[in-house]
């Protein structure tokens, strides 16, 4: 009896220590400060792939760059390397712009989750398509192309999303927009990947149709992934298991395991890229290629596998292989970020971009939002990552994860949905 009452008195420690230790069969942790580091590294690690990528966006197509961008190319180096660049607008000013915005600015590789986070923040993260359609009515007007323009006109014309994507009313429905506008769903939603994908689906769905989504779903997945697994091969294998076993997208990340697998160099994989995927897929030949959701995707699941989780050289690699390359290596830059936290990105690319002195904040903690109406001109990162972080808390602890202190440190348990 005494040797009974010993292991039951085990076993109800046992217990109660399982209960209070913050850990469960399928859960991960990740602590408060981790959680916020990588959401800020997301936010920064965008605007530093779009700004590398902007000089170079659609001039290169039949083949990639051909040097390695690994810094902020400028006006200067047009002549100097004999460089294809953008040299009339701000895309090839970077510095200049980043001088007279003290900080960074708006550009339809963020603006769209920032009118998405206004959305969310207003109606919930049950957001609808018909509240969704509304704050593109009200908030997304300029700067805008594509399948995202012919989105917007739709709406008013009286449709509302996803109609406003359907192959049936949106000639664009086969681009790249979507893609660059909804990696806000695996920041939202850290390691549930099933809602992340759920959610990017449901986003891509607004201008874009049939496979056209499937990039939003597999880079939506692997955003959420990169909270918690730090080997960016396996983020991409996650990525493309959560794809149909017969998407394009999913048969071009297989093709790209294959060739790296193989020993290809990213130049020569590239090659085969364009080749296979880069005019028609599925028997569509794409009316516009160098915009297409499937050759640009695939940009940027050859810059992760080439890239070995490196900030710089993935984010090169993205702008390097050409297409529209300021948005792979937007995405890409984003990810990174994720898996690194904003204080493995490298300082030259968030804070020596002023003519004088160095900033103290990623990009001067500052971000002008010229572009989207009716929302503010004027915002520090840092608030823009709280409310972000303050979403991510609601959708971890609605899906059953919790907010536990231990050793006098945050952290949220999470639910995942991946081994």
């Amino acid at each position: 009896m005494k040797g009974y009452r010993q292991y039951a008195l085990f076993v109800s420690i046992i217990l109660l220590l399982f209960c209070f230790s913050g850990f469960s069969e399928t859960g991960r942790r990740i602590s408060h400060e981790d959680l916020k580091d990588k959401i800020h590294g997301y936010w920064i690690g965008q605007l530093a792939g779009n700004y590398m990528g902007f000089p170079f966006e659609n001039l290169y197509v039949d083949e990639p760059i051909p040097i390695l961008i690994d810094r902020y190319f400028d006006f200067k180096d047009a002549n100097r390397l004999n460089l294809k660049m953008n040299l009339d607008d701000r895309r090839s000013y970077t510095r200049i712009m980043a001088d007279a915005m003290g900080g960074a600015w708006s550009d339809d590789d963020t603006d769209i989750e920032f009118v998405t986070l206004h959305a969310l923040e207003t109606y919930g993260l049950d957001l609808n398509y018909e509240e969704i359609t509304q704050e593109w009515i009200q908030h997304v007007n300029r700067f805008i192309w594509s399948a995202n323009r012919k989105a917007r006109d739709l709406m008013d014309q009286g449709l509302i999303a996803p109609d406003t994507g359907r192959r049936e009313n949106n000639e664009y429905w086969y681009r790249i927009t979507s893609q660059l506008t909804n990696e806000i769903w695996g920041v939202i939603y850290p390691g549930m990947i099933d809602q992340a994908a759920d959610r990017s689906e449901w986003g891509a769905r607004i201008t874009t149709d049939g496979w056209a989504i499937h990039p939003d779903i597999a880079f939506g997945v692997m955003y959420s992934v990169a909270f918690f697994e730090h080997d960016i091969a396996n983020v991409v294998d996650i990525g493309k298991e959560s794809l149909p076993r017969n998407s394009p997208f999913r048969r071009g990340i297989e093709d790209l395991l294959r060739w790296r697998g193989s020993g290809d160099s990213w130049r020569d994989a590239r090659s085969k890229l364009h080749a296979k995927y880069f005019d028609s897929v599925e028997g569509f030949e794409i009316p516009y290629p160098v915009g297409g959701s499937i050759i640009n995707g695939l940009s940027g699941i050859l810059a992760l596998l080439y890239g070995d989780g490196d900030f710089v050289k993935t984010v090169g690699i993205a702008t390097s292989a050409g297409y529209d390359c300021d948005n792979q290596a937007a995405t890409c830059g984003g990810l990174i970020g994720v898996l690194l936290g904003a204080r493995n990105i490298p300082d030259f690319l968030t804070l020596e971009l002023p003519s004088r002195g160095k900033w103290k904040e990623p990009f001067n903690n500052q971000y002008i939002n010229y572009s989207r109406d009716g929302l503010p001109n004027f915002n520090k990162i840092s608030d823009i990552v709280d409310r972000l972080l303050a979403l991510s808390e609601q959708a971890i602890l609605e899906s059953e994860g919790r907010k536990i202190i231990a050793d006098r440190e945050v952290f949220y348990e999470i639910i995942v949905d991946f081994e």
